[in-house]
């Protein structure tokens, strides 16, 4: 039986599980709608555009937190600023150099696992909804009270609802289980579900 390390709702984005198969950079237009935080899934923003530091970039889309909606990306690892400074995140309304308000480091590759913790506000992700499909959710602000980081959860009203959703769910962490109402804030190990890069992987 796991340790149930889990108990409180603590979110703290999506964070590569086990090695992180491939990260590339992209650009954050100027003035985002939503403040961009490590831990955040993004998707494809569906333009290219010119950089002063790193050239020519795909960039992502920064007018909204993802939920179901497709092409993801994958989860942001480290941000920087339009000079290519690390910083702890990009505010909204950043203005950057004009163009760009910064950049973000993304482990994009289309089966990159990650780890996230479920938000157990309707209910409980099921042992028996392992395999099946899930949405995310969340906003934030990010200050120093949340360490600047991301918090997107999955969201655990969703999971097995039989819709092509976010992310699969693949197993529990081995220390929250079991992951059922006893246990409404488990952390689990997922794959993107319809990923930019790859096929939709199939189940539900």
């Amino acid at each position: 039986m796991g340790k149930d390390m889990a108990s409180s709702d603590a979110p703290f984005g999506f964070i590569p599980y086990g090695e992180v198969l491939r990260a590339r950079t992209y650009a954050v237009n100027t003035a985002p709608t939503v403040a961009i935080a490590v831990g955040d899934l993004v998707v494809a923003g569906g333009a290219v555009v010119a950089t002063p530091a790193m050239g020519r970039l795909m960039d992502i889309e920064d007018s909204a937190y993802p939920a179901s909606t497709a092409p993801f990306l994958g989860a942001i690892l480290a941000v920087f600023d339009e000079n290519m400074f690390p910083v702890a995140y990009l505010a909204a309304s950043e203005a950057g150099n004009g163009t760009i308000a910064g950049y973000v480091l993304v482990a994009d590759h289309p089966y990159q696992q990650f780890l996230a913790q479920e938000d157990g506000v309707a209910n409980a992700i099921d042992l028996d909804e392992g395999g099946q499909n899930a949405d995310v959710i969340g906003t934030h602000t990010p200050t120093a009270a949340n360490n600047y980081h991301g918090k997107m959860e999955i969201d655990s009203s969703s999971a097995g609802t039989g819709a092509a959703l976010a992310v699969k769910l693949v197993a529990p962490h081995m220390d929250d289980t079991p992951a059922d109402d006893s246990n409404p804030n488990a952390r689990w190990i997922c794959q993107i579900n319809e990923h930019y890069y790859g096929s939709t992987i199939a189940g539900v």
